[in-house]
């Protein structure tokens, strides 16, 4: 199977600090070998604005950031890793209810 494909949504990407896209930069190398490196979140903990999603993980980041992600199997394309959401610390508490 080919390595899967990473992905960022553009305004997640464009909302974090330049320390952080650094860091996202060198995670979508990894990912693309690696797509489960990050933290699995159960599903019954998943936010539910990512209800839809497969499965999520979480990346951490400098400065208490946190970023999430999908790993998506397409039959035609293969695997795809979405990063979906990049956000500080406060912004992640209060998405999952903390």
């Amino acid at each position: 199977m080919s390595p899967p494909i990473v992905s960022v949504e553009k305004r997640e990407f464009r909302s974090a600090g330049s320390e952080q896209r650094r860091k996202l930069r060198a995670y979508a190398q990894r990912l693309a070998e690696e797509p489960y490196l990050g933290d699995r979140i159960p599903r019954g903990r998943v936010p539910r604005v990512f209800e839809g999603l497969p499965n999520l993980y979480r990346l951490e980041l400098p400065g208490g950031w946190r970023a999430l992600y999908a790993v998506v199997t397409h039959p035609a394309e293969g695997r795809e890793v979405k990063i979906v959401w990049i956000g500080d610390h406060a912004r992640y508490d209060r998405l999952f209810g903390y």
